[in-house]
C-alpha cells in the first residue's frame, strides 16, 4: 500500500532507475484495489465519475476507445492525447475516445484512479496504450491491460527507438514479464518512430 493510501503499482525510489519498475500482475492489481477502503463520499465520488457527463459521451457509440498511457504535462502525453483526438474524430461507425483524465480525476483522487480505470476498461471496446517505456509512472495500468480478461481488447502502440541501447533500457525489465511480452509480440502490438508513424498506426486500430 502506498503512503498516500492508493495502491502501490510499480512506485519506485528515483535512486532505482527503471529496473525498479515492476509491471504487476492481475492478481496483483486486483489484491491492491481490494485492500483500499474507501470513504462513504469516495464511493460516491466514484458513482459520479462513472454516471457524469464524460460517461454520457459513451452512450450511443459503436466504438468506445479508453486510451491509456503516460499523464501529465510531456511530450509522451501530447503524443497520446493525439491518439485520443484521431479515435475521437471516427464517424464510421460512431467512436468515442476518452482518457482517464477526461472523467475529471484529479491527483487527490489517486485512491480512486484505479478502480476508476477497471470500470472503464470494463465500458470500452477498444483499450488502446500509448506505450513508450515501463517506467513507474502507469505500470499498474500495463498489468491490468495485459491480463487475461482485457487482452482480447487492447491494442498496443509502442515507440521503437533507433537505438539498441536506448530500447533496451527503455523495455527490458517490462518484457521479462509473460503476459506482457504476449501482447507486445502480437498483431495488435503497432510499432513507431516519430509522430508521423504514430498517426499511420492509428489507421491500423478497427
Amino acid at each position: 500500500m502506498n503512503t498516500d493510501g492508493g495502491p502501490d503499482f510499480g512506485r519506485r525510489d528515483e535512486s532505482e532507475g527503471r529496473e525498479g519498475a515492476e509491471i504487476p500482475t492481475e492478481e496483483e492489481i486486483l489484491s491492491e484495489i481490494e485492500s483500499v477502503t474507501l470513504t462513504p463520499s469516495e464511493h460516491q465520488r466514484i458513482k459520479d465519475v462513472v454516471t457524469g457527463e464524460a460517461m454520457d459521451r459513451i452512450k450511443g457509440h459503436d466504438r468506445r476507445y479508453l486510451i491509456a498511457g503516460a499523464g501529465g504535462e510531456t511530450g509522451a502525453a501530447t503524443r497520446r492525447t493525439m491518439v485520443r483526438d484521431l479515435l475521437d474524430a471516427r464517424t464510421d461507425p460512431p467512436a468515442v475516445a476518452l482518457r482517464l483524465e477526461d472523467f475529471d480525476l484529479t491527483p487527490e483522487d489517486i485512491r480512486l484512479w484505479h478502480r476508476v480505470f477497471d470500470i472503464l476498461c470494463g465500458r470500452a471496446t477498444h483499450i488502446v496504450t500509448v506505450l513508450e517505456d515501463f517506467d513507474g509512472g502507469y505500470v499498474w495500468e500495463l498489468g491490468l491491460l495485459f491480463a487475461p480478461s482485457y487482452r482480447d481488447h487492447v491494442w498496443v502502440l509502442k515507440r521503437r527507438y533507433p537505438d539498441e541501447g536506448i530500447e533496451r533500457e527503455r523495455y527490458d525489465n517490462g518484457m521479462a514479464a509473460s503476459h506482457v511480452k504476449l501482447l507486445l509480440t502480437g498483431d495488435r502490438c503497432h510499432e513507431w518512430v516519430d509522430v508521423d508513424e504514430l498517426r499511420d498506426v492509428v489507421d491500423e486500430i478497427p
